[in-house]
């Protein structure tokens, strides 16, 4: 799958070009169990959905200091999963959705835009995920990175209940007034907004897996290029999994 151009998103979003925030139909994409498995999931509230594996286009695995270490993604047929080692604290994720497009009907098919005939609006899909797979020594930003939601604690330390603040970065900038899914997983419909630091407060819900996301609509990087899309949309998702004491 061809990797999009970064940066005539990049210039784009920084130039405040026009930036809808999208709640419905979140589609996410975050690290959960699943068959015993440290799986790449994709999806939106209780429902995960099939992707293709080939759409991975980077992921970096860091050690609790923010090292970069090392880390292999293995491809099922139509998912993704890892088997961190033990130094794996956290890993950045950007995933390439696909393109969907509308039918003259009415529907959204998994296509360009220039495969579907009448087609008048499509959208690519871009994900872009940090995980929280183990504590780390201070919290910071990821480096060189295009989005992405940074907590201002290690989230794998906190308890369910607990409140903490998000802040959404764009290039290492605050993005200001953004709708931000507290709880993707049971609450995908709600949202609160960013203020002036591109700050959200939000809560540790769960225990077990922990994903709180934005998603918000930019501008088709390839417009004037290509006709696959009208639109792109990327989804920036922050994730972390609490283990609540057992009794015996």
């Amino acid at each position: 799958m061809k990797r999009f151009k970064i940066s005539i998103i990049s210039a784009a979003v920084a130039a405040c070009m026009a930036i809808m925030p999208v709640t419905a139909f979140a589609h996410g994409a975050w690290f959960a169990k699943r068959s015993d498995r440290t799986q790449l999931v994709v999806g939106e509230g209780w429902k995960d959905n099939s992707y293709n594996p080939k759409g991975l286009l980077k992921m970096i695995a860091y050690n609790s200091s923010y090292t970069q270490t090392d880390i292999k993604s293995l491809k099922g047929k139509d998912y993704i999963y890892i088997e961190p080692k033990s130094d794996v604290s956290v890993v950045y994720v950007e995933l390439d959705y696909g393109y969907w497009s509308n039918t003259p009907e009415g529907e959204w098919v998994p296509y360009p835009m220039d495969k579907v005939k009448g087609s008048t609006v499509g959208t690519h899909a871009i994900k872009y995920s940090v995980n929280y797979l183990g504590n780390v020594d201070k919290v910071k930003p990821l480096d060189n990175m295009l989005y992405q939601l940074v907590p201002s604690v290690d989230p794998t330390k906190l308890k369910v209940g607990e409140k903490f603040t998000v802040q959404l970065l764009h290039n290492g900038k605050p993005m200001v007034n953004v709708d931000i899914i507290p709880d993707v997983i049971n609450h995908h419909t709600e949202a609160i907004k960013t203020d002036k630091n591109g700050i959200a407060t939000v809560e540790a819900s769960n225990g077990g897996v922990n994903v709180i996301g934005c998603e918000m609509e930019v501008p088709y990087e390839n417009e004037g290029i290509d006709n696959k899309a009208t639109r792109s949309k990327v989804f920036v998702s922050l994730s972390f999994t609490l283990y609540p004491e057992e009794e015996d």
